[in-house]
Formats: C-alpha cells, structure tokens, sequence
C-alpha cells in the first residue's frame, strides 16, 4: 500500500488524524465572485424589467403581474426578462449552496497541535506525494496559510471531559513511549503496532469507557470519605476545616471529570457542602 490509498488508511484507523485543507480564502473569493455576478445580473434585471413596464405594450406591461405572459405566452417565446430571471435563479442556486457550505466549514475545528504533530511526523516518515505542492497541503506552505487553513472532521477531544482529554494528550503518550518502552526493552521484544502503516493504535472508546468507571468510582469515593473524616474527627474546628477542604476538591474535581457549566458545579458544590454541614449537626462530637 502506498500513496494516497496508505494516507486514506491511516484516517480510517484514526478518526483525530482526519485532518483537511478547508480553503477557506478560496471559498470565500468564491462567494464575492458569485455575489458580484448576482449584482450585475440583478441591475441587467431592473433595467429590463422598466424597459418592459414603459414599453407602451400591453404584454410586456403585464409581465410585472403575469409569469405567464413573462413566459411567453402570446408571442410562444420567453421574453427577455424571463431569460435573464433564468440566469439569476442559476446563479442564486449556486450561491446559496455555496454559502451554506461556506457556513458549515467554519465550524469545523482545527486539529489539535498533538493530533496534528503526530500526523506530520507520520507525513515526514512516509513519502506519499510526487509533486511539492502536494507535498505541502498539510505543512506551512509559501507563507504558512495552510497550517492556519486546516481542520479536523472528527476531533477526538469533542464532547469529552477534562480527564478523558488530559488521558489522551498526556496520559497515553506516556504510557507508550516510557511504560511499554521500558517494558519492551526488558523483555527484547519490539513494540506492537501496524507495521505496513507504521503506526500503533490505542482503542479512543476504551479510554473513554476507562476514564468514565474512574469518574464514577472518584464520585462515589469522594463523599464517602469526607463523612468518615467527620465522623472521626471530634474537634468542630478540624471538622470544619475538613468541610473546606473536601468541598474545595470536590469542586476541582467534579470540574475534571464532568462536562459541567460553571452553575452546575456551583449548585453541586453547594449541596455537597449542605450535607457535610447536615452529617456534624445530627452527629455531634465534642
């Protein structure tokens, strides 16, 4: 496999790699071509469409009324204003397609620097191109508008958590190079992987279903211990400073784990700190 159908493999295997030139400059001088067309169509159009209404003639007066007649109902032929309504509806088909996709490619993201590093060094290490302008579809270019140009069709950090992010910009970076590093170099053994692609996989769901059983397991243990240190702790002065502490973490914390607003972590913080206050009032120690 080589070429475009190895590139092509390699964003199949990895839905962050996935990274595309948007043209953005392109589409847009598209669009105020477009524009500008429509505009001198719509003058050719106004001043057709007074000719008509001076004309002194009764078909054409009607044609401001009357599709019909604008048609070419009487005369079995369009008119002129009809022809050039035709070359204004083609032009507006083509402008309104254009600009909706315009819209949507403006909210597509631009990859994430790692996602984007990885996917040059893979770039770097595997000739695929034969041509430079090729060549520099992914990279800085004459003036480095296409690095600023480029996006991602599926991130792999959308709709994720902190946690679940800092895993897979941090965490499993180095768990390959350093843990399984270290751990292939013990036993002699070469590290696992495609081999035709050259590259190592690691499965985005399980890190994702990992990070949200850890989620669960910290929200659960969390509470849990915060009413056993009140429970042992006799001072009310200790007490309260557990309170604070817990709730400080707690909040820290359930802004790691979760995809909360501002609010929701507020509110969460504040029951959280309700019940740790309810848990010394109905067992007090001293």
């Amino acid at each position: 496999m080589e070429g475009y159908d190895k590139l092509a493999a390699l964003m199949t295997g990895d839905k962050g790699l996935s990274i595309f030139r948007s043209f953005k400059r392109l589409n847009a001088k598209n669009l105020l071509y477009l524009q500008a067309e429509i505009a001198i169509k719509e003058k050719e159009l106004i001043e057709i469409a007074k000719e008509d209404r001076e004309s002194k003639d009764a078909d054409r007066e009607k044609y401001s009324s009357s599709v019909r007649f604008m048609k070419g109902f009487v005369e079995d032929q369009p008119s002129e204003q009809w022809e050039k309504w035709l070359q204004v509806r083609e032009l507006l088909e083509k402008y309104n397609t254009a600009i909706a996709q315009q819209a949507q490619l403006l909210r597509y993201k631009p990859p994430h620097r790692r996602d984007l590093k990885i996917f040059r060094q893979w770039l770097s290490d595997n000739s695929v191109w034969s041509t430079p302008a090729e060549c520099q579809q992914w990279f800085g270019g004459p003036d480095g508008e296409n690095a600023r140009d480029l996006v991602t069709l599926s991130g792999r950090y959308d709709n994720v958590d902190s946690l679940t992010r800092w895993v897979f910009r941090a965490f499993v970076p180095f768990w390959h190079k350093h843990v399984l590093g270290f751990y292939y170099w013990l036993v002699g053994s070469k590290k696992t992987g495609d081999i035709e692609m050259g590259t190592v996989y690691y499965n985005d769901e399980k890190i994702v279903r990992f990070t949200r059983v850890t989620s669960t397991i910290t929200s659960s243990v969390i509470p849990a211990t915060s009413m056993l240190a009140l429970y042992l702790i006799e001072n009310m002065i200790l007490r309260l400073i557990i309170i604070i502490v817990y709730n400080i973490g707690f909040s820290i914390i359930i802004g790691l784990l979760a995809k909360a607003r501002r609010v929701e972590v507020f509110a969460a913080s504040t029951a959280f700190a309700a019940v740790q206050v309810a848990f010394i009032t109905n067992f007090p120690r001293d």
